[in-house]
């Protein structure tokens, strides 16, 4: 008589997993790997719970080799049994894990050579210091997709050299560290009036930039700083490099943008991505593509800016689509580079399926007329040299 199949329950299928996880980890271990990298994603099917990372992680064994380390879905127990620094390990990355605050603290303090740390989606998390990196090695740090309500972040590791911040939710304190060259910041929108989020003072702190890229929030904050203070920034004496995510929807974001950028004395190289320029999300879409299109303006919300890009030789742009708004920023800055020998601008031309036009869609305007566009536009600087580079992308079909 055959015996009756046995369908695992749930329950079952998981701790085979944790079993299987421990067993991969193990034969990476005894090969004295340097670079582990453990995605439970791609391994198993997907359940509510994390995973258990395995004791067997923090072994004797496995110490003194790793350099590099990669962990996704996993779930990090309080008090792992961590007793010898992972004395090789240059590279921390944590990806949709489920760790607290005490348990992060007392991993990276048996770190002592770590150099970059990125901590992405990361549950269970209310607080990140810096300055819990025990090494003195930490240059680079990227925190994303925190979104945890009311996570604090603390930039103030003397270390570090660069960190990259794209959330909503976080709480942003930045200590002042002549070490730290280059930041980004990414948010939804400026929110003015969050309790405990002083923008000013860690703006302020980071005034000795060399590179500074940040997205749509950052001209909202500039603007607001306008009509409410009546005060632009001209505090950013070193930088050298800004780069900028996303359309502007409003004059007077862009009024206060251009005027930010020519009270950079030291600023060379502008890069720009207009990649969310355009997106599809519930059914709601941007206007239609149309080079003719008006750029949406505020009257009497700005005036002109005084000033030039005394020393901005190069501008670069990513994802250009054609809106009047992508359109009214580059002849901006080109109108106020006097030095400028390089604008390099890639035309990404999307084409849609029948259905989209019903919805309100257009063709994209041709890359001939664009570039004829382009071409036309007057520039402050007679060495310039525009390359035009063109991309094509179908939607819906």
């Amino acid at each position: 008589m055959a015996t009756p199949y046995h369908e695992t329950t749930p329950s079952e299928q998981y701790a085979v997993a944790n079993v299987q996880l421990q067993l991969y980890i193990e034969f990476a271990i005894s090969r004295q790997v340097q670079i582990l990298s453990v995605s439970t994603e791609l391994l198993f099917e997907h359940f509510e719970d994390y995973y258990v990372l395995p004791n067997v992680f923090y072994s004797h064994d496995n110490v003194p080799s790793l350099e590099q380390v990669s962990l996704k879905g996993f779930l990090f127990n309080p008090n792992p049994p961590c007793d010898l620094p992972f004395a090789s390990l240059k590279s921390l990355c944590l990806f949709d894990c489920a760790i607290d605050d005490g348990t992060l603290k007392g991993l990276l303090s048996n770190i002592p050579v770590l150099e970059s740390l990125t901590i992405d989606l990361c549950h269970r998390l209310l607080n990140f210091k810096a300055s819990w990196c025990q090494s003195m090695r930490l240059k680079h740090l990227v925190v994303r997709c925190m979104d945890n309500p009311g996570f604090n972040l603390e930039i103030d590791s003397s270390s570090l050299s660069s960190f990259k911040v794209d959330g909503n939710s976080v709480k942003i304190s930045v200590s002042s560290m002549s070490s730290i060259d280059e930041a980004t910041v990414f948010r939804s929108r400026y929110y003015p009036y969050v309790q405990n989020f002083d923008t000013r003072t860690w703006i302020r702190n980071l005034a000795h930039v060399k590179k500074f890229g940040v997205n749509s929030w950052f001209s909202q904050f500039l603007a607001r700083e306008y009509e409410v203070n009546n005060n632009g920034w001209k505090i950013f004496e070193n930088l050298k490099v800004f780069a900028w995510f996303d359309p502007l929807g409003k004059e007077c974001d862009l009024i206060a943008l251009i005027d930010f950028l020519v009270h950079c004395p030291s600023l060379e190289k502008i890069e720009i991505d207009f990649r969310f320029s355009f997106w599809e999300e519930a059914g709601e879409h941007r206007p239609p593509f149309a080079l003719e299109r008006p750029f949406v303006e505020n009257s009497g919300d700005g005036q002109p800016t005084v000033g030039f890009l005394d020393n901005v030789k190069k501008i670069i742009i990513h994802h250009f689509f054609g809106y009047k708004s992508e359109i009214e920023f580059i002849k901006h800055l080109m109108q106020k580079a006097v030095v400028l020998e390089t604008l390099s601008l890639t035309y990404h031309r999307l084409e849609f399926n029948p259905e989209s036009f019903s919805r309100g869609f257009t063709s994209c305007p041709p890359k001939e007329l664009v570039q004829e566009v382009i071409f036309s536009l007057s520039t402050a600087s007679s060495n310039v040299h525009i390359s035009f580079h063109h991309t094509y992308h179908k939607l819906g079909f």
